[in-house]
């Protein structure tokens, strides 16, 4: 039996392209010349090809203007997409060409005679025949109201012409009750210029159209201002078969208000999400700010208790504000616009971020809150300048007061930048005008952003968080100023950082200079060396209110010390969590893989294909796990990593041995600590992997083997994000299996320690094993006076120096002033030292009430550190 012949399918013929507009020549020439630039997204114009190929496409705006109409006639013309054959209440006449305005005067004539309802009448009914028909149209939901105040039956009856979009819907409604046509309603957004919606009545308010109902010559200003910037935003379609159908019962009328409603709310949060709440003067946002009640109470108790007048006490208030409050402005943001545009392509090779769309949903509804990891001060402009690409409201950013300096403090107020004091507890009245500056940005919707590790990573890892800033964040939120907020992880990864050097030399006990003019000036140097790429992740947003559940509301009403402490407890999970999150979204970068294979080397040089062997290994273990690669490490990985190794011979970080130049690579000893910062860019990666391998090389199975990971992963707490205890079991079994998979393991569990993967991956904690080991020899020598912190940290870097050269520690970059000092603070969490006061601010490290315990845990990391 032979098979029918297939026959070919019928293709879809293409949607025709539309003809222009019946406009004058000279209307098309200039809409042409204007709004040739104008961007829409390819995916929307397929979108609304697909639509019309379906049914009717009734385009939807939210205000009536004739410069938005011709300006989306004209994008819609140039795309191919089929163009409005009818728009309402907008008169074009008088843009037709001469021979139509001559055919047509007449008619026009007659129909002044006509009343206007029976004109409104036809008119609708005409836009329901074009829709039955197929044929596109475009409505505008609202017109402008005079502002002239009129007699209330006037007013109500402007207010009623202002708003006919709802009747040509309830025509078109009526018209396809009991229809089966496909009729979609599409909104249209015209956004126009970057964000920054600032209320005042200068230029600005005619340049950036701040008004919610701005007219024709403001619209036209603002077009013309920003023309390079201006976007259309196609919205999601309202299916208007379906949305009959779902909700029949409720009659027409109900329909089209929710119909309505729905294109209203997606119009407005979609020039939200660009202009962002409106940006008040300092003057205003400082009076609404110090309303807050909590100001008003620790006034009025600290005028009582101190004998201050209240008056001298709201001077202070005010004083604080302006200290602390950002205070945009667009001529501050536009010149550091022109700098960054400068020197931004001298300093790194390419930008790429990826997860931004999920944080803009998020934008429209609610505020949203970005926590980005912190390795350089770009990390202050590179999310702002990020938003400012996107045509998105930059964020108000917390930054420390160091950076109030001259002339950059000025400049990052009016980018957006509200400065704050490394500690105030001690100074109530600072307290309670920080706590309402922070509820006012959150009530008013302001995005925002601050680190949650405090200062930045010098050591390329993230820092253990600091939880003030967000425990002021859940404080506000649950005091009911909005219904969710939501908290945004950012990953911001460096090909290399800036501050390099500096870094280095501050690990090595060198002093931290302070941030000045000088040295913005003597950075200058930076501007000759290339730092490779930047990529930016978006982790997937975590909604505060879901997080706090039925905590919400107990949180707000009672402040007994047993719900503190379950506050408390709550901000510390949280912000673990969200560390969690900035972690797993980072990026894995070639010159993060290629310091972890030449930190991890037994000796401190390797040949060419033994490095290769080593670096594909780690990648083959990353992209097992999900982990999203640059671009430059996906080059390298397919090309024996040639590209990355000449990138960091040229900056200085690796050496080729004169004699064997193509075959051996070096690392000098004084560039580890510098490379030790981006072998740590990825190390959370390889924790659990380098702990089970530390523990099955010594022998351990079984519940021997967890105990061992978890005593290590609790012990290196202040250097970690702690993973959920409750899934440890399932990843170590992960890894296990993975390594078993990778060859490492054989079938009866016998152990290769040569294997590539596991050779490289199990030294990786040794710097931290030993900076322990160190600090716990040095602390057990603690006299019984104490010693001030900064002379035992010295201690400890000289005492590391002496072990390096007694071979009693193997790797330089241990010797790092933080990890020692994480060191200190975990034995002093153990009990094993405890803190006293010195002179002034002077910290003394004594013998604590577990000190004898100190010999028995030095033991158990003195046994890893020999083992490795």
């Amino acid at each position: 039996m032979t098979e029918p012949a297939l026959q070919p399918t019928p293709s879809i013929p293409p949607a025709p392209r539309p003809a222009p507009p019946r406009f004058s020549w000279a209307i098309d020439a200039l809409c042409k010349r204007l709004f040739e630039s104008i961007r829409i997204a390819p995916s929307a114009v397929d979108h609304v090809r697909d639509l019309a190929q379906r049914g009717a496409v009734v385009y939807v705006m939210r205000q009536r203007s004739l410069v938005d109409y011709l300006l989306v006639t004209y994008v819609l013309m140039r795309e191919g997409l089929p163009v409005p054959e009818l728009v309402n209440d907008l008169s074009l006449f008088w843009l037709r060409p001469v021979s139509h305005i001559g055919r047509g005067m007449w008619r026009r004539l007659r129909r002044l005679m006509r009343p206007r309802e029976l004109l409104a009448f036809e008119h609708r009914d005409r836009c329901t025949r074009l829709v039955a028909q197929g044929r596109p149209v475009l409505i505008f939901l609202r017109g402008r109201v005079p502002r002239v105040p009129l007699l209330f039956f006037r007013r109500r009856r402007a207010l009623q012409r202002a708003r006919t979009g709802s009747d040509y819907l309830r025509a078109i409604v009526h018209d396809q009750w009991n229809s089966g046509a496909e009729v979609s309603l599409v909104p249209v957004a015209v956004l126009r210029g970057r964000g920054m919606r600032r209320k005042e009545s200068r230029l600005a308010t005619l340049v950036y159209s701040l008004q919610e109902v701005p007219g024709e010559i403001r619209r036209l200003v603002s077009l013309l201002w920003n023309l390079r910037e201006t976007s259309i935003n196609l919205g999601v379609e309202v299916d208007l078969r379906d949305i009959t159908r779902q909700y029949h019962r409720e009659g027409e009328e109900r329909i089209v208000r929710r119909i309505t409603r729905a294109l209203q709310i997606f119009l407005y949060r979609e020039e939200r999400v660009v202009w962002g709440p409106q940006l008040l003067p300092k003057r205003q946002a400082r009076q609404r700010a110090l309303q807050d009640e909590e100001v008003r109470a620790v006034i009025s108790r600290l005028a009582m208790t101190r004998g201050q007048p209240e008056s001298q006490l709201w001077r202070q208030a005010e004083r604080y504000f302006d200290e602390m409050a950002a205070n945009f402005h667009g001529i501050y943001f536009s010149f550091l616009e022109f700098v960054f545009n400068r020197i931004w392509p001298r300093l790194f090779q390419g930008f790429e971020y990826t997860g931004l769309d999920r944080v803009l949903e998020c934008m429209k509804q609610h505020p949203v809150v970005l926590l980005p990891c912190h390795r350089s001060h770009f990390d202050y402009l590179i999310l702002s300048y990020l938003f400012h690409l996107n045509y998105l409201s930059p964020p108000h950013i917390a930054a420390g007061i160091n950076l109030s300096f001259w002339p950059l403090g000025p400049l990052f107020r009016g980018a957006g930048a509200y400065f704050i004091r490394r500690s105030f507890d001690d100074n109530e009245v600072y307290k309670a005008v920080f706590r309402s500056y922070l509820k006012f940005l959150i009530r008013e919707g302001y995005t925002q952003e601050f680190f949650i590790e405090g200062g930045r990573s010098r050591t390329g890892k993230i820092l253990t968080p600091k939880l003030g800033m967000l425990s002021a964040v859940v404080d506000a939120f649950t005091q009911g100023v909005r219904r969710d907020l939501f908290l945004v992880p950012v990953s911001i990864h460096y090909g290399r950082v800036v501050e390099e050097d500096a870094y280095q030399e501050e690990l090595g006990g060198g002093e931290k200079e302070p941030e000045s003019l000088g040295g913005l000036v003597r950075a200058r140097r930076v501007l000759s060396r290339r730092h490779g790429t930047v990529d930016i992740t978006f982790a997937e947003p975590i909604s505060l209110n879901e997080a706090l559940g039925e905590r919400k509301e107990v949180f707000r009403q009672r402040r007994d010390e047993e719900t503190l402490e379950r506050k408390r407890r709550f901000v510390q999970k949280l912000g673990f969590r969200l560390l969690r999150a900035v972690n797993e979204g980072a990026v894995a970068g070639a010159t993060s893989l290629s310091a972890t294979v030449l930190l991890g080397l037994p000796h401190r040089a390797c040949r060419l294909d033994d490095f290769v062997t080593r670096a594909r290994a780690l990648a083959r273990y990353l992209r097992a796990r999900g982990v999203r690669f640059t671009a430059s490490l996906v080059r390298n990985d397919d090309g024996e990593f040639r590209e990355n190794l000449g990138f960091l011979e040229s900056g200085g970080l690796i050496q080729r041995l004169a004699s064997e130049a193509r075959s051996v690579i070096y690392v000098p000893g004084e560039k580890r600590l510098a490379l030790d910062f981006y072998k740590n860019n990825t190390i959370h990666f390889f924790l659990l992997p380098a702990l089970l391998l530390d523990a099955m090389a010594r022998g351990l199975r079984g519940d021997a083997l967890r105990d061992d990971v978890s005593w290590w992963l609790d012990f290196l707490r202040w250097e970690f994000p702690l993973p959920e205890r409750d899934e440890l079991a399932a990843e170590l079994d992960r890894v296990r299996r993975y390594v078993g998979a990778d060859g490492a393991l054989a079938e009866d569990g016998a152990f290769d320690g040569q294997h590539p993967f596991v050779a490289t991956v199990r030294p990786i904690l040794d710097n931290f094993r030993e900076a322990y080991w160190i600090a716990a020899q040095v602390l057990l020598e603690t006299p019984e006076n104490g010693t001030p912190q900064k002379a035992v940290i010295d201690r400890m870097q000289k005492r590391y120096r002496t072990g390096l050269l007694l071979g009693e520690v193997r790797k330089p970059e241990g010797n790092s002033s933080v990890t020692l000092g994480n060191a200190l603070n975990r034995f002093a969490e153990l009990g094993c030292v405890e803190w006293r006061a010195g002179k002034g601010k002077e910290r003394i490290v004594a013998r604590g009430a577990s000190f004898d315990s100190l010999a028995t845990v030095a033991a158990r990391i003195g046994a890893g550190v020999v083992c490795s």
